[in-house]
């Protein structure tokens, strides 16, 4: 196979400095490849790498567009990334890579590979394997400390012990061409609101609005009316997870009456993609 490699970071591409985790250079990622896995070729071209916490919607559609760029003549894509954002970016890989049909792994380590090269190596490997076996998703241990892949639309967030998870009630995304999402200048600025009790809401300095819900929603009392005055001023709002079935709270009602919009089979991560692309 010939596989493009994607490096864009995280912990698989640090080290350990008394104690504390450093971004590094993706070394060990290409070292182990290219030494265990002789049968296929392996290009690397250089991409911008950065840590989970410095990610942003503009370096995820960097390194998705460099990819679409550089995916023609690939049987594979394996790309790499930090564990604390990755179900966000693989969420929009999933509908961004759609249209290249080839199938793509992404996966990191929880722990960096100096410190567990088993854990780097074994989830690189794992990798590997689905890409032969023609499978998308994401690589990362379970619970019992198993290499999985994960469905890249249904993923979600891991949990303090770095454990994934999948959205029980995804739907498979509708195939589009995202070219203009890649192509244009500026991004819009999403308002996310947590299902915090007692969230501190702006009124302004943003395009579109995702509410986090589960069954009832977020619709505080105060929070009803902000949705009225922003979808009257054409700023899109929009509600998730949203279950496929089971009944209708009152609160969820309200949200939906006074304008926000509900997206159905797809968790937060998913949600965020989908109101980013729209």
């Amino acid at each position: 196979m010939r596989i493009l490699g994607v490096m864009l970071g995280g912990t698989i591409s640090s080290y350990n400095s008394s104690g504390t985790v450093k971004l590094g250079e993706p070394s060990f990622a290409r070292s182990y490849l290219l030494e265990n896995h002789p049968s296929h070729e392996f290009v690397f071209p250089e991409f911008e790498t950065y840590s989970s916490e410095d990610a942003t919607p503009y370096l995820y559609r960097s390194a998705l567009k460099k990819t679409v760029d550089e995916a023609p003549g690939f049987d594979g894509i394996l790309i790499t990334h930090g564990t604390d954002t990755c179900a966000y970016f693989a969420q929009l890989a999933s509908r961004v890579l759609g249209i290249l049909d080839i199938p793509f792994v992404i996966t990191g380590s929880m722990r960096s590979p100096d410190t567990d090269p088993g854990e780097a190596s074994g989830n690189l490997a794992f990798a590997v394997r689905c890409l032969e076996e023609g499978k998308t998703g994401v690589v990362f241990r379970n619970a019992e400390g198993e290499e999985q892949l994960y469905g890249a639309h249904l993923i979600m967030s891991p949990d303090i012990n770095g454990i994934y998870s999948e959205y029980s009630e995804g739907t498979v995304p509708e195939k589009k061409d995202h070219t203009e999402f890649l192509t244009k200048e500026k991004l819009p600025k999403i308002l996310v609101i947590p299902s915090v009790p007692g969230s501190v809401i702006p009124e302004e300095g943003f395009d579109r609005v995702l509410i986090c819900c589960n069954h009832s929603g977020t619709a505080s009392a105060g929070l009803v009316p902000m949705v009225e005055r922003w979808t009257e001023k054409g700023i899109d709002c929009f509600m998730a997870p949203i279950p496929l079935n089971g009944g209708v709270y009152e609160s969820r009602r309200r949200l939906r009456e006074a304008g926000a919009m509900e997206l159905t089979g797809m968790p937060v991560e998913g949600a965020w993609s989908e109101v980013l692309l729209r």
